[in-house]
């Protein structure tokens, strides 16, 4: 199973009004773990005054207005690469941490459209790790932000290929959501399980 997996950095929680920072995307087959094809963009608006932001959310993703700016690649750019990257690899879901907050920056900053066009478009079909680990921990109070680095260390997920404390880099923390789910699908798929499910 293909999945595209992707993360935002923002400038706040409102997706209608809170700036989109960075977009950060891969393609990955769940069953082997190998990452087919992934970007990671910062994202340039028209003008640096723009961008509208708390100064918390900088503090945390550490992205400046001025490096967006000047270093990014415009909303057009980006929604081609991550078009580009669901319909060229065969992706056949979509995924990430908490994934509904991204899906609607993402929906409504980069492709200023409604979710349900961004689903027609895409697809409506999401794995979102972050309910899964609040099954797994049997809390219904596991934070979205901290969450996904303390998945990593409890799941013993090496990400030393990638870097070390990247989290709130939006291609960083696709690739630990991603190693994340398919570390469970690799659990899920194992035949004893199949076999406790089937038998009760």
């Amino acid at each position: 199973m293909r999945v595209l997996v992707y993360d935002t950095e923002t400038g706040g929680l409102d997706s209608t009004k809170h700036s989109v920072f960075s977009v950060g995307a891969l393609v990955g087959d769940l069953d082997t773990g190998e990452i087919l094809d992934m970007f990671e963009a910062y994202h340039k608006l028209p003008s640096i005054d723009d961008y509208v932001y708390g100064d918390k959310a900088v503090e945390i993703h550490g992205i400046t207005p001025h490096e967006a700016f000047t270093k990014g690649k415009t909303t057009e750019e980006i929604q081609e690469l991550f078009s580009d990257l669901w319909h060229n690899n065969g992706a056949a879901i979509i995924g990430g941490h908490n994934e509904p907050f991204d899906r609607r920056f993402m929906s409504e900053q980069i492709f200023h459209c409604s979710q349900q066009e961004f689903e027609a478009n895409f697809t409506y079909r999401a794995l979102d790790s972050l309910p899964v680990l609040r099954l797994y921990t049997g809390h219904d109070n596991v934070a979205s932000g901290a969450s996904l680095g303390q998945a990593v260390k409890a799941l013993k997920i090496d990400m030393t290929d990638h870097g070390k404390n990247k989290y709130h880099a939006a291609l960083f923390d696709s690739i630990c959501t991603f190693r994340v789910l398919h570390r469970f699908r690799s659990v899920f798929s194992n035949p004893e399980f199949g076999k406790a499910l089937i038998n009760g």
